[in-house]
């Protein structure tokens, strides 16, 4: 392990995050898989052994102060300093601005831009202080999962979808922060996706089957998973820092 690359993924319990640490796995990554649901992450790790890279699984909620901080120094212990952190917990919303739950919409916050942008100072703060040891000599890689509702208004998902504008603006705001120590801050900005994610959040099920036989066939986990790997194998010189993907038949 010592020869690659070592990361810490949030979100990992499922879908995109889940994805993401499967692949890493794959490709020989040491990845400290977090989440809040223990079980679902023993059996990540269970699925992933005998895989090139290894899996250490960390439950916790990303709102608590110092879990960030947490990831990345059990990162360190088990195999080195991480390179690479994805940042992909989070939750959805159903509901416009007059018919969303105003009950949900402070965790909402807390969990889709709060939580992420102490993960993003935390992690920034770690990395930065890491190149400035070594000049910026290693390429350091920080992954945001957004969404293209943080790109174009939507009037059925405003809610859900205002929060990831807020970190669309961080993530490029961060980037220009970082970038001069070869720390690579990276959007993606995946569209409608098949996972747990809609079930989880309390989306109309037929609703979803529609926009599935409209725009279908529909992203997958794995489809993004691709995505960030292929961020991460840049050479230092090379960032790609804002990737939107869609289903091709996906209009808006």
């Amino acid at each position: 392990m010592s020869q690659q690359r070592v990361a810490v993924v949030t979100g990992a319990t499922s879908g995109i995050g889940r994805a993401i640490t499967g692949r890493l796995v794959q490709e020989g990554m040491g990845v400290v898989a977090a989440g809040r649901r223990a079980g679902r992450l023993g059996e990540l790790a269970e699925e992933l052994a005998g895989q090139p890279g290894a899996v250490l699984p960390l439950a916790g909620e990303m709102t608590q102060p110092g879990h960030t901080e947490e990831l990345l120094a059990a990162a360190e212990r088990e195999w080195g300093a991480a390179s690479v952190f994805v940042a992909s917990a989070g939750r959805g919303l159903p509901g416009t601005v007059l018919g969303s739950d105003a009950a949900q919409w402070r965790e909402l916050l807390e969990v889709n831009y709060l939580a992420v942008l102490h993960q993003l100072r935390a992690c920034a703060a770690v990395f930065t202080k890491q190149a400035e040891a070594d000049g910026g000599s290693q390429v350091r890689d920080i992954v945001v999962i957004g969404s293209t509702v943080g790109r174009q208004v939507s009037a059925a998902n405003p809610v859900y979808g205002s929060t990831k504008f807020a970190v669309h603006s961080l993530v490029e705001a961060l980037r220009q922060e970082v970038c001069a120590l070869n720390i690579r801050v990276t959007l993606i900005e995946p569209g409608f996706v098949r996972s747990g994610f809609q079930e989880a959040a309390g989306y109309d099920t037929a609703w979803f089957e529609g926009v599935a036989a409209a725009s279908g066939p529909l992203l997958v986990p794995e489809d993004v998973a691709e995505v960030v790997q292929f961020v991460l194998d840049r050479p230092k010189h090379v960032h790609l820092d804002d990737i939107r993907l869609r289903p091709t038949r996906q209009k808006a």
